[in-house]
Parts: C-alpha cells; structure tokens; sequence
C-alpha cells in the first residue's frame, strides 16, 4: 500500500490519464466538421462509382447485340422488359430501369417471341436511375447483321440514351447509325 506523496502523485497521474469534458467535446466537433466537409465528396464519389457501373453495363449489352447480329447475320435487339429474369422475359414499355434484355429476333418482327432466343438479361436498377431514351429507342435498340443501328424495317436509325442516378450524375450514351457505340459526361467540359 503507498503512503504520503507517492500515493499523492500515483492519485494524481491515474486522474490525467482520461479526458476531460471539455477536450472530448472539442474532438468530436472537430470531427462533426471534417466529416461534413468529406460528406459531399464521398456522395460524389458513390454516385460517380453508380453512375459508371450501370452505363458500363448498359454499353456492354449493346455491344453485345451489336457483336451477336453481326456473327449471327441476323438482328439483334435490346429491349425494357418488366420482368427480364424471368424464365421467358418479353419486351415490354419503355423504361429501361425495370431491366432489359438482348435477344435474337429470329423472325425479324422487332420484338421477342418465345421462339426468339435471349442472349443477355439485366435487372432492375435502383429507383435513384433514370433512362432517358430518343423516341426511335424508346421501345427497343435494333442491330442489324452488318451491326449497323437499324429499326425492325432496315432503316438506319441514331440516337441516345441518358443514364442519370440521382440528378447528380448522368452519362450520354450515342448509338450512331453505323452501330458505333460513344458515352459522354454531359457534365464535363473538357479543361483539365
């Protein structure tokens, strides 16, 4: 057992190794505002990671219709579906955030039918997205079998679709009449 000033001094150094009131309140403000600084840049980040991720895949399942028509010799489609993993999804509406999917339209009518096989199926998307298509790809993007962008007639057709999550971000996907495929930042300006 201590006695006299040691004990004192041992009492004395337990007691300061904590923090006091004051000093815990003072660090945590200081965090409250550097996390409220880092806060938007951190959202920016998400939405920019969202944003990628789902315009790569939509890309992705043009390019692969366009590469299917073109080694099938035949169209190739991309189409909203309402239920696009189901066992046999079929095109429906117009809004590609329900999900599409790529299928091989056999019979060249523009649309799936149980005989017409599916290539690719995507899922719904998060409520945060929309799809904004040009009206000719409002219903379904078409490939022909030189995998130029065509509608269920053979006439070339061009156009877009922006992709935005949350009002933040958006990508402008082209398809151009000659099947060629460009995304674009409609937010950069291009200064470095």
């Amino acid at each position: 057992m201590l006695t006299g000033n040691h004990a004192r001094m041992t009492s004395q150094r337990l007691r300061q190794l904590g923090f006091s009131f004051l000093e815990l309140m003072i660090a945590l403000s200081i965090s409250a505002i550097l996390l409220a600084m880092a806060l938007p840049s951190l959202q920016s980040f998400v939405g920019e990671s969202e944003i990628t991720t789902t315009s790569n895949h939509f890309v992705h399942s043009l390019q692969t219709a366009r590469s299917e028509a073109i080694k099938r010799a035949g169209p190739v489609g991309v189409c909203p579906s309402l239920a696009p993993l189901a066992d046999e999804p079929s095109c429906g509406g117009d809004d590609y955030t329900n999900g599409w999917i790529v299928f091989f339209d056999d019979n060249g009518n523009g649309s799936r039918d149980n005989a017409d096989q599916v290539i690719l199926q995507t899922g719904e998307r998060s409520p945060a997205f929309t799809f904004t298509p040009d009206a000719v790809f409002a219903q379904r993007i078409y490939f022909g079998e030189s995998g130029t962008s065509i509608n269920p007639a053979g006439i070339p057709l061009s156009g877009g679709v922006r992709i935005a999550f949350a009002n933040d971000e958006a990508r402008d996907i082209s398809i151009a009449a000659n099947g060629r495929i460009t995304t674009a930042d409609p937010n950069d300006t291009g200064a470095p």
